[in-house]
């Protein structure tokens, strides 16, 4: 029989947490919503999967399609209605292209949405919009700035959402900073 002493169990459970970080952070309840990959994946199936290690982000699609994104490349990270608009805006560039990119984008129920804008290597941009299941999308955003460095886009209502301790960028509200005009008599 096998006895481990105290020591032991903890040198045993830091080698496996440090295996497994180094093995990166896999997410199979993902969704695309839409984005600069072209796929025939519905907008409500759970069958992705995201990958992130350091060295690469990778987001499997059901249909097979495969997209690769260094973490170095990526120009942006959003969550929520935030996310719609900042990938929304970036995919509209690319339009032309991929005009059913931006079918899924319109969706206007409250999810956990998180977007990704990278550039690619020949320098074009890039982006997806994923939904995230309630139960992981807080490890995606912390899997994502943990390789990234990049902050998180969010609105000021959405803020409780992201965990502490992402740094987040809040965009400044439309007509915040203008001012009021005076009414005519």
């Amino acid at each position: 029989m096998l006895t481990l002493k105290p020591m032991g169990a903890v040198a045993i459970a830091l080698s496996i947490s440090i295996l497994t970080y180094g093995q990166g952070n896999s997410f199979s309840r993902i969704r695309y919503n839409g984005g600069s990959v072209p796929s025939t994946v519905k907008k409500d199936d759970w069958g992705n999967t995201l990958t992130v290690t350091s060295d690469e982000i990778t987001l499997k699609l059901k249909d097979g399609k495969i997209e690769k994104i260094d973490p170095k490349r990526v120009t942006g990270l959003s969550y929520g209605q935030e996310a719609h608009r900042r990938v929304g805006t970036m995919i509209a560039l690319a339009v032309l292209l991929a005009p059913l990119a931006l079918f899924g984008l319109f969706h206007k129920t409250r999810l956990h949405y998180i977007g990704i804008e990278y550039s690619t290597p020949d320098d074009k941009k890039g982006g997806v919009l994923l939904q995230a299941d309630k139960g992981n999308y807080k490890g995606v955003l912390m899997a994502l700035r943990g390789v990234t460095g990049a902050a998180v886009a969010v609105s000021t209502e959405e803020r409780k959402y992201v965990p502490t301790g992402i740094e987040t960028i809040t965009p400044a509200e439309p007509n915040k900073d203008k001012p009021k005009e005076k009414e005519k008599k």
